[in-house]
């Protein structure tokens, strides 16, 4: 009986712990961005274009831009390049702080006077965070019935 006992309470305790609803949070918010010439060559694999380590992100923070590095994460820069079958993106992990509404802006800074901004409409209810429309420039790039984040920018 003393075995039955223990063994009910262990496996008690085992069932409350594993129905904990509220574990995860689904976050999906990364965008990639192919930047291109007039002539539709890819910035990041020429050798006087983009490079990734002059690249600062900033977020919107109480109406102002917030350098972004966390130094504790996988990408502290909030930003990295990923190879694809057709060349070279830079991926940008944009601000989750909402500005307005359900909207975040994140400002990608390539030097100290060429800049541009990507708004972002975030979903974040259900224990989601997930983007469903990206603006770049004020020009709607994507809408949540694609399937990947992913466009081409002319610079």
């Amino acid at each position: 009986m003393k075995k039955f006992s223990i063994i009910s309470i262990i496996g008690f305790f085992l069932m409350a712990c594993s129905n904990n609803k509220d574990c995860c949070v689904n976050i999906d918010t990364a965008i990639s961005i192919k930047y291109v010439n007039m002539i539709g060559e890819n910035l990041f694999e020429l050798d006087s274009g983009l490079n990734e380590s002059d690249i600062t992100i900033y977020h919107r923070i109480n109406n102002e831009w917030v350098k972004y590095f966390e130094g504790n994460l996988d990408y502290p820069k909030g930003i990295r390049t990923v190879e694809r079958g057709d060349g070279k993106y830079l991926v940008v992990f944009p601000s989750a702080t909402l500005v307005e509404n359900n909207y975040s802006e994140t400002k990608i800074a390539f030097s100290g006077t060429d800049s541009d901004i990507i708004k972002t409409e975030i979903d974040k209810s259900n224990f989601n965070e997930i983007v469903t429309k990206v603006w770049y420039n004020g020009e709607l790039k994507w809408g949540g019935s694609q399937s990947e984040r992913i466009f081409e920018v002319i610079k």
